[in-house]
């Protein structure tokens, strides 16, 4: 009876399936330890500043936030060199994700982007009672920005590139990107999302902040849960120009960032040295696990993220159950279509040895299986 309640929109979605949580996974696997390389977090912690700056914030909880997060949308725009008045800060960058369909789509209108991607751009276009126009991605495995371009109609409203893509962490070509924003009809606002773009390492390539300073149409969503590792306490943000933020700020939801967050968010900014040694780490240990994987006879690509696109070539859904046992978890990609690969978190140098170790394992049971 009480789902005959429901919105009609509302039975179209699909409840968002996380990677496995460590304590779910200890008490299945009566483990005293697990180390979680599904969801992307970043292994070495938040910066001590942003701990500090969250333990004083702890004292006046008692207190609202600021409604808009000034003092953090002031020091990213010292950063960005993008005006303070052009930012929304909320609750996670699916939180912003949430905000941008709410503010432009209206029933019926359609929203483009390729798969596998993201899968929270589905589910919110579905709940606006918008039209999810789904493409595949190149063989490559990057956004095919000329698909999207043919797939335009005058129904769409927006066009998604999430770029590095979640799952594959490919990038597209910045020329090819800028262009492709050009040539957007002025019906269609252009959503980047960044999730992982403080992990690219391509010299000089343009990301979201020269494309908006340049007068195109972008709406880019960048988080503070990967990086700076303050993935349990959910900030992100959104910057465009004045006109294309407007609605997000009339959208998004009073106090949306709490106190403790917007405390740490402030502190991880402040840590450079706690942000390039991330950097320094991940790329480290991204070339050793590349190496190891490719001696295990598995497929994988050079990757712009803090994850790797892994072809295992066989169900990885039984080796995640195999590695879960053993106190690790990884994420199997059969939902997103791809049932012999697993998107893999870089962790530490310690955890990476670990995973390898336990991969070296359990090929040895099935020397074949290639």
């Amino acid at each position: 009876m009480s789902e005959n309640l429901w919105r009609n929109n509302v039975r179209k979605l699909d409840p968002y399936i996380p990677g496995q949580a460590a304590e779910e996974a200890k008490q299945q696997e009566k483990l005293t330890e697990v180390v979680r390389l599904a969801t992307n977090e970043n292994q070495l912690g938040p910066s001590p500043k942003a701990i500090e700056a969250m333990t004083k914030a702890l004292q006046e909880v008692h207190f609202y936030p600021d409604l808009t997060s000034l003092e953090l949308r002031t020091k990213l725009g010292e950063l960005h060199g993008i005006d303070p008045e052009n930012y929304v800060v909320a609750n996670g960058a699916d939180n912003i994700i949430n905000l941008v369909i709410a503010s432009y789509i209206n029933p019926g209108d359609e929203v483009v982007y390729c798969t596998p991607t993201f899968s929270e751009y589905h589910k919110n276009t579905l709940l606006m009672g918008g039209v999810p126009v789904e493409l595949p991605t190149t063989k490559d495995h990057k956004f095919d920005l000329e698909a999207i371009l043919g797939a335009i109609t005058e129904k769409t409203k927006i066009v998604i590139v999430c770029n590095p893509n979640n799952p594959t962490g490919t990038i597209v070509g910045e020329e090819e990107l800028r262009a492709f924003f050009k040539r957007l009809p002025k019906h269609v606002v252009a959503v980047l999302d960044e999730a992982y773009g403080e992990f690219i390492s391509v010299e000089n390539y343009a990301t979201g902040v020269e494309y908006i300073k340049e007068g195109l149409p972008v709406i880019t969503i960048r988080t503070f849960s990967k990086l700076y590792g303050l993935a349990g306490m959910r900030v992100g943000y959104a910057m465009a120009t004045e006109e294309l933020i407007q609605p997000l700020q009339r959208v998004r939801e009073p106090f949306a960032c709490n106190r403790v967050a917007h405390a740490g968010a402030l502190g991880a900014l402040e840590d450079t040295e706690h942000k390039n040694k991330t950097l320094t780490e991940n790329k480290r240990e991204m070339k050793k696990l590349i190496k190891e994987f490719r001696a295990l006879g598995y497929e994988v690509e050079e990757s712009h993220t803090n994850f790797l696109f892994v072809d295992m070539k066989q169900d990885t859904s039984k080796i995640a159950g195999e590695l879960a046992a053993k106190g690790l978890i990884t994420r199997p990609c059969a939902a997103w279509g791809y049932p012999t690969y697993a998107r893999i978190s870089i962790g530490t140098a310690e955890q990476n040895d670990k995973l390898v170790k336990a991969l070296q394992e359990i090929s040895a049971k099935t020397p074949h299986h290639i």
